[in-house]
């Protein structure tokens, strides 16, 4: 069960999380880039993260809010400070739950304070899913381990970063 639009007291923060609507589309593009920023520069390709514009970001966010994404989106004093979206699977891989925790990304001046953990509870709560996690992002995948997600032996290069990406599941 989703509640959208409660507040979250953690870490001496008080957090608004809630789904996220189109008129959000801007503010989490340039979160995003801001994020990445923070937490790939060294593992993903500087020219990369110099080269994608938080505009180019915004316009991905715009079609997948008004597509077939669920996006949670956490505020803090207004501003952006984590994302969470899931998707459909596709049915043609009746091998893997239903449900993909497409994203989630959580500002630097959050992490470690359990706002990860919310947005993951409301994106997906106790249900089954599987994710991309960028295979040297060991931070990614000590949270995911802790939430019951098993590493599969599936891979594939992240075709934006060109990234080794491993597979997780929770059944």
């Amino acid at each position: 069960m989703f509640i959208i639009g409660v507040t979250w007291e953690g870490s001496e923060v008080v957090v608004e999380l809630r789904l996220a609507t189109v008129a959000d589309a801007e503010d989490i593009g340039r979160f995003q880039t801001r994020s990445w920023d923070q937490t790939y520069r060294g593992t993903v390709p500087d020219a990369y993260l110099d080269a994608t514009a938080w505009q180019l970001r915004a316009s991905r966010w715009h079609s997948r809010i008004v597509g077939d994404r669920v996006v949670w989106l956490a505020r803090h004093r207004g501003d952006v400070v984590g994302v969470a979206s899931t998707a459909s699977t596709d049915v043609a891989r009746g091998d893997l739950p239903a449900l993909e925790l497409a994203s989630i990304y959580v500002d630097a001046s959050q992490h470690g304070s359990g706002l990860a953990a919310e947005l993951l509870e409301a994106a997906i709560g106790d249900a089954p899913a599987h994710l991309w996690v960028f295979t040297s992002n060991l931070r990614a995948q000590r949270f995911y381990a802790k939430h019951r997600f098993v590493a599969t032996d599936e891979h594939q290069s992240d075709p934006d970063t060109g990234l080794g990406e491993t597979r997780w599941v929770r059944r």
